[in-house]
């Protein structure tokens, strides 16, 4: 089986970048660029095999009822663990359009919705208090607590001071690279350094957010309990990596549904 994240733009017919990581359950993983829509649904269905899991990093559900509402229950309720997201009507019906062409597929893919920043900011929180390697262990923790939403990691997009936004870049490479996240990349991934331009960067960055996404779908297909769908189908939903502390966080004002082994 395979995982296919995708970092995209939100509007759609805009040409320029949409990155994919595309991982194996053991976590190896290569990178490839596409740029158009058109090429990036024949790279996804190159790559996909069945049952794979396609993670996107645009809204999906739960845009066509928001009216003159700009945000779902479950982009409300992780802004409440100062994870604020975009409004989901800027996406308008681009992504549910998107799974639908990538759902035409005879290979009864899965395709979810994403945010590599929630999957950034846990993992970095993990890293800071050195829990990261409890990931790993066959059992479900709280591993977060109410320090979490007053956490800020450093901000690798919107850093508007170049030399501050570099070292930023690099703390999330070393995060993605350290041997306790478990990611294998089949040609080493790009590290930044100061010869990088601001496009150059921007580039990076793509290529990082699109590796957070396969770091959660990775989870997800090894049925790891930390991997879980926040909200509903009809409303919106995300897959997430929350420990028992942001579970019941969530849990509160979505429903919150957690991988399992099956059989």
């Amino acid at each position: 089986m395979s995982i296919i994240s995708v970092d995209l733009p939100w509007k759609e017919g805009k040409r320029g970048r949409r990155t994919l990581a595309i991982a194996d359950l053991d976590g190896n993983v290569k990178i490839a660029q596409a740029s158009d829509d058109n090429e990036l649904l024949e790279l996804v269905c190159e790559s996909a095999e069945p049952e794979s899991i396609i993670l996107l990093d645009i809204p999906i559900d739960g845009c066509d009822n928001l009216d003159d509402k700009h945000f779902r229950p479950i982009d409300k309720a992780i802004a409440h663990q100062t994870l604020p997201a975009l409004p989901a009507s800027k996406a308008a019906s681009r992504g549910k359009g998107l799974k639908a062409l990538l759902e035409k597929d005879k290979k009864r893919v899965r395709v979810y919705e994403i945010y590599p920043y929630a999957i950034y900011k846990f993992l970095a929180y993990l890293k800071r208090e050195e829990l990261l390697q409890r990931l790993n262990l066959d059992k479900f923790d709280t591993l977060l607590d109410e320090g979490f939403r007053i956490y800020w990691p450093p901000k690798y997009k919107r850093e508007s001071k170049r030399d501050k936004r570099l070292g930023n870049v690099e703390c999330l490479y070393s995060l993605l690279t350290d041997t306790n996240i478990g990611l294998n990349f089949q040609v080493p991934l790009h590290r930044p350094d100061t010869s990088c331009t601001l496009s150059e960067l921007n580039r990076l960055c793509d290529e990082y957010d699109a590796c957070l996404g396969a770091i959660v779908g990775i989870y997800f297909a090894n049925y790891s309990s930390y991997a879980c769908v926040a909200g509903d189908s009809n409303s919106g939903n995300m897959l997430l990596l929350a420990d028992r502390w942001l579970s019941e966080q969530l849990s509160r004002e979505v429903r919150v549904c957690h991988s399992e082994k099956r059989g």
